[in-house]
């Protein structure tokens, strides 16, 4: 009996103790741990969400718009509220589409459609992607009177718009779903600025994962990008474009670019590329940055280095006389000049104003390859300028360890290596600047949403030759105006400096063993060219233009002169530029004067004696380097 009473008070124990333990279980949830069960509950039902931030403006000079983000809408619809709604009410869907489409624009049977198209588990399905503020404003007030506001679900986005349309779309650049691409211009250079800081939102789901009405915060705002300031004049950009596109056409031309800006500061005013659409072959604007992407043997315009150097090493005056025959044979290839001449004694005024190739050729073994190397890679070739273009190349200039016997002289007339248009600009304006490279800048400023604004840092200088040396040059560029390949050019009380090219480009495939610049239907394809600056007394505007596989029969000066000279009167308007401080356009120039005006007119010269010139590319360009057998045995440039 006793063993019985003790067995049933053991029962009775593990009864009480089984009662019990829940008990206290629960009392230590609440006086305990309860504050924490609680929060992390709550934070399980919490959601942030991302609040995009508003892209910063692109603007030109003057803060006219070039790129700018618009605030929009991504419309969704609540899958399953909308489900509960229409077992309540089957009319429900329909209206609910009805009132999106009478608000937005977009087609009720649209919107229809990708309902039906979606799969039954979605929580939500996406309606319109960028709807405006005010169209959803009118919706929700409509959908709030119907009661079918639940079923909407909102979320900010933005549009980036132009609205200069493709006027200089390719130097601004785009931007995809992702962002701005790798070569998407000054879109991708200054991303960091532009896209601001995003801010977070949070809101409170039920234990079916809706949002619970009313528990959304913002927990931290968006910060929206800085304004960006270029040194582009949108007028003057879509003028540009317009000459371009004009001279071009005349000119029969493939493509082209054209660079208009400031040499003093190097600030880039218009930056103009076309080419042919694959389809139509119309002529378009171009579909990639060319003026900094798309690099040239550019012929002539080079010359530009060997007579600098030699200048400036005190190897020859402007009135040096060099003895210049018809031909000139280095090792087993033969370079000639463009017009049939006995051996003469030329200036070097003369060799460049009339663009010998002989003369020139002739003043680089004076120099020796090392330092015309040397003297190439001071005026800007070889390397990126800085631009703030990601998509900028860097040309081609071989190593001059690489160079063989002929190329010193392929390198002296322009048909060794390769430049960016923008890299030519820059280039001559070291004689505009009085022997100064002035790094060329697409930048002003950047303005931030503080009111904080930086200005671009100003463009980096280096001296490249002296002063003397530099005014010494420019006389024999305004020779090349006045009385030499560009003299239909000169525009009165506008004189100016300036060198002409036209140059044979390499056959995109090789159909010739031996020569490179064959195209396979049987003829060469030439390049024009046609850069300088103008008043030379105090240069204001800077000018380069390259036209690409142009009619048979154009030069530098008949087919690029033209659109040259069409820019020059341009920006002389636009700008509002005086005429020269000199009483005529032959007369010499001296010192500097304070800044005045200038621009040029046409020029007509015939192949001058850059006999070889290819459009190269960076990344994806059709570029191939000549064989040794294809640099320059020819006359076929009459600068």
């Amino acid at each position: 009996m006793f063993g019985t009473q003790r067995r049933l008070h053991f029962v009775v124990a593990v009864l009480v103790l089984a009662a019990v333990l829940p008990v206290w279980k629960l009392l230590g949830v609440v006086i305990g741990d309860g504050a924490g069960l609680v929060a992390s509950g709550k934070a399980q039902g919490l959601q942030d969400q991302t609040i995009p931030a508003l892209r910063g403006p692109i603007l030109d000079r003057n803060g006219s718009e070039l790129a700018i983000s618009l605030p929009r809408v991504r419309v969704a619809a609540n899958a399953r509220e909308l489900g509960r709604l229409a077992e309540a009410d089957p009319a429900a869907e329909g209206r609910f589409v009805e009132i999106l489409a009478a608000s937005t624009g977009v087609a009720a049977d649209e919107l229809m459609d990708l309902l039906d198209a979606a799969e039954p588990d979605d929580p939500w399905v996406e309606l319109i992607a960028l709807a405006t503020p005010e169209d959803v404003e009118d919706a929700s007030d409509a959908l709030l009177e119907a009661g079918l506001l639940d079923a909407l679900v909102l979320e900010d986005s933005s549009k980036r718009e132009h609205p200069s349309g493709d006027s200089a779309l390719r130097i601004v650049g785009t931007l995809g779903p992702d962002g701005p691409g790798p070569g998407a211009g000054v879109e991708r250079a200054l991303d960091d600025e532009l896209r601001g800081t995003p801010g977070v939102r949070s809101m409170e789901l039920s234990p079916s994962g809706e949002v619970i009405a009313g528990s959304d915060s913002v927990r931290e705002a968006p910060s929206d990008g800085a304004s960006v300031y270029l040194t582009l004049d949108r007028n003057l950009q879509y003028e540009v474009e317009q000459v371009l596109l004009k001279g071009a056409a005349t000119a029969g031309a493939a493509g082209g670019v054209a660079i208009v800006g400031r040499p003093s500061t190097g600030e880039l005013l218009a930056v103009a590329g076309v080419d042919r659409d694959p389809e139509s072959g119309e002529l378009r604007l171009a579909h990639s940055p060319k003026p900094f992407a798309d690099a040239y043997q550019a012929g002539s315009v080079f010359k530009l280095v060997p007579v600098s150097a030699a200048v400036d090493d005190g190897l020859l005056q402007l009135d040096s006389a060099v003895s210049v025959p018809q031909s000139i044979t280095l090792y087993d290839r033969t370079f000639t000049d463009h017009d049939t001449h006995p051996t003469q004694a030329m200036t070097v005024r003369d060799i460049v104003a009339h663009s010998s190739n002989v003369g020139t050729i002739k003043i680089a073994e004076m120099l020796g390859k090392e330092r015309l190397y040397e003297e190439l890679r001071e005026f800007g070739f070889g390397e990126r300028t800085g631009i703030a273009s990601p998509a900028e190349s860097t040309g081609i200039l071989p190593p001059v360890e690489n160079w063989n016997g002929p190329d010193i002289a392929a390198s002296a007339i322009g048909t060794l290596q390769s430049a960016t248009a923008v890299q030519l600009w820059g280039a001559y304006n070291v004689i505009a600047n009085d022997g100064e490279y002035v790094a060329p800048r697409l930048i002003k400023k950047v303005q931030r949403t503080d009111g904080t604004v930086v200005d671009a840092e100003t463009a980096a200088r280096r001296r490249v030759i002296s002063p003397e040396a530099a005014q010494q040059v420019e006389e024999a560029l305004r020779a090349v105006v006045t009385e030499g390949t560009g003299k239909n050019s000169a525009i009165p009380g506008f004189p100016a400096a300036a060198k002409t090219g036209t140059s044979r480009m390499p056959s995109p495939e090789r159909v010739d063993g031996e020569d490179g610049y064959l195209w396979s239907d049987g003829r060469y394809h030439y390049l024009n060219a046609f850069t300088g600056y103008l008043p030379v007394d105090a240069p204001e505007l800077s000018i380069t233009v390259l036209l690409e596989d142009v009619d048979d029969g154009l030069t530098g000066s008949t087919g690029a002169g033209p659109v040259f000279s069409d820019l020059a009167r341009l920006g002389i308007r636009e700008l509002g530029i005086a005429p020269s401080n000199e009483s005529g356009v032959g007369a010499p120039t001296g010192l500097r004067a304070e800044p005045a005006v200038g621009a040029p007119r046409t020029n007509g010269d015939a192949p001058d004696g850059d006999e070889t010139v290819g459009e190269v590319g960076v990344e994806g360009a059709s570029y191939r380097d000549p064989s040794d057998s294809e640099r320059g045995d020819a006359a076929a440039d009459d600068g």
